[in-house]
């Protein structure tokens, strides 16, 4: 029989004496890892430059676990639009209030300046990007069109309740999607002097009075 000393258990084998198991990273944290890392290779070297070796130095992992989860950077970069793009199409599902319909314009476009303001590098990346690769472009291209099919139903909803001008509303949620990502983005990326509150409510009550009777 070997001596009680000799005898070691599973965790002794694996782990040397005094060490800590640390534990291994799931799926979805090592994929966020990989995001926040492509994001910040982006952000300092522009998506023209920036290779997957970049990425995966800054992760701190092999090429290998890269792969396991995007096909390329184009790949990684698709990603990062549709985690944005998912804030974005929720702000403009919102149902407007019929009691108070300014009030519900100024919370959704608050809530897109404050997209605007936390992602963008993001923003101004795929802006570039998207006239780089035409892939990338379909991406942004869906993204829009999700975003505007939901200013469409509100436009709908509104002028079905007379509320709203008759006006068509994919044209009429077009236009004015345009006018408030534009203003946001020369804000957020381009930096031009506006008040961030004064920016909502003139978008705001732009939007109101093109729109609603």
């Amino acid at each position: 029989m070997p001596d009680k000393e000799d005898v070691r258990t599973f965790d002794s084998v694996l782990s040397p004496p005094g060490s800590i198991l640390r534990p291994v990273p799931s799926a979805l944290e090592t994929r966020s890892k990989l995001l926040a890392a492509a994001r910040r290779a982006f952000a300092d070297l522009g998506y023209a430059r920036t290779r997957v070796e970049d990425i995966v130095a800054r992760a701190g992992v092999g090429h290998g676990t890269f792969y396991a989860y995007f096909k390329n950077k184009r790949d990684a970069l698709a990603a990062l639009v549709h985690e944005n793009a998912a804030t974005l199409v929720e702000l403009a599902g919102q149902p407007w209030r019929p009691g108070d319909v300014r009030a519900s314009l100024i919370e959704v476009l608050e809530g897109l300046s404050d997209l605007y303001d936390r992602d963008a590098d993001l923003i101004a990346l795929w802006t570039e990007a998207s006239t780089q690769d035409p892939e990338l472009g379909r991406v942004l291209g869906e993204v829009r069109r999700q975003f505007v099919a939901r200013i469409a139903r509100n436009v709908e909803r509104a002028a079905a309740q007379g509320l709203a001008r008759p006006v068509d509303p994919w044209t009429a949620a077009t236009a004015l999607a345009a006018m408030a990502e534009q203003t946001m983005f020369l804000r957020a990326v381009r930096k031009e002097p506006l008040d961030r509150d004064l920016t909502v409510q003139t978008l705001a009550d732009l939007w109101l009075h093109a729109l609603y009777v």
